[in-house]
């Protein structure tokens, strides 16, 4: 199986992180125990890897129940919601919210494939992951996607066990006794792998009690770059570097194999079998990113050097001769 990095924004930790700091836990040591980076807050759209975020979950619900993520969505915000459903909070139903859900995707998330089917009265809302993950794993993102829904049906007023039948892989050990109480009991163990949803048509089509104003940078939806890219680690790479090299963050290849979940040797040889190398992505998202700050008044070069992780001005020099012919300086004075 080719290797891959599943990608999600750092905005669909939130409700999680919120509940561990409510506990005692301190933000930055759930996120550094995770391999993520402490200040993930200052940058909701970041893009961050899908199997760091899913050990963060499944080390909280360890620690305080296999529920979990039904309670941390339980008593999150409408506008946190907004943000890890990826719905502007102007839509009207249940049924545009999940539409605009499923638009949204390509753009938030790397992996996640939702589809809709009207059938006699009912909508079936499914939902794959394009990876495998571990039995417990698999179980708390689907509860937690399954917490989403149920929370943007219950923004209508109805009452609670909202859908009809739900089935979704059962937890390896607590089995699905524990989501009785959150989803009544029409919950089954799954068949086959991935979530499904059956909800009235009339919950669907019933309108939110109120509407709010889109506070969600709805803009930003067209102007962000799709995280589902092209489907190779290359992209995957490439995003990733991006985003480090933007928060001035030391480029890592070890990083880069923890969130592929796999070894080193393999990481390799997938970006050999697709005509690139770890050095040669980071040296295009280097040569991006100091052609734009190049161009921005009151970087230094020296800065510039130490900001993109050269071991010294004279590398970075070097380098940059490779990618134009010129030096930083010469580039500067030509350009201004």
């Amino acid at each position: 199986m080719p290797v891959t990095i599943p990608l999600i924004r750092g905005f669909a930790l939130f409700p999680t992180l919120g509940w561990v700091a409510s506990k005692g836990i301190p933000i930055e040591d759930a996120l550094k125990q995770a391999g993520l980076p402490a200040d993930l807050a200052a940058d909701p759209f970041r893009p961050i890897p899908l199997i760091q975020a899913a050990a963060l979950l499944r080390t909280a619900a360890r620690r305080f129940g296999p529920d979990l993520p039904c309670r941390v969505l339980a008593q999150t915000s409408n506008l946190e919601l907004a943000l890890i459903g990826k719905v502007a909070l102007g839509t009207g139903t249940p049924r545009d919210a999940i539409d605009r859900i499923r638009a949204a995707l390509p753009f938030y998330s790397s992996h996640e494939v939702l589809s809709t089917e009207r059938r006699q009265g009912a909508t079936i809302v499914r939902e794959q992951l394009a990876r495998r993950f571990d039995g417990e794993t698999a179980h708390l993102l689907f509860q937690y996607a399954a917490a989403i829904i149920d929370r943007i049906c219950g923004m209508t007023g109805a009452a609670p066990h909202r859908f009809t039948r739900i089935e979704m892989p059962a937890h390896p050990t607590a089995g699905l006794a524990h989501l009785v109480p959150w989803f009544g009991d029409g919950i089954n163990a799954a068949k086959v792998r991935g979530l499904t949803i059956w909800i009235d048509d009339r919950i669907m089509d019933r309108r939110f009690t109120g509407i709010a104003r889109d506070r969600v940078e709805g803009r930003r939806l067209t102007a962000t770059h799709p995280l589902r890219g092209d489907g190779t680690l290359s992209s995957a790479v490439a995003t990733l570097l991006a985003s480090m090299v933007d928060c001035d963050e030391a480029p890592s290849i070890s990083r880069l194999v923890a969130a592929a979940g796999t070894s080193e040797r393999s990481f390799q040889r997938q970006l050999r079998a697709e005509g690139t190398s770890f050095s040669e992505l980071l040296s295009e998202v280097r040569r991006t990113e100091t052609l734009k700050r190049l161009s921005e008044r009151g970087n230094t070069i020296a800065a510039i050097a130490a900001e993109l992780g050269y071991s010294d001005q004279a590398s970075f020099t070097r380098a940059f001769r490779r990618w134009t012919g010129s030096s930083p300086g010469q580039f500067r004075a030509r350009t201004s």
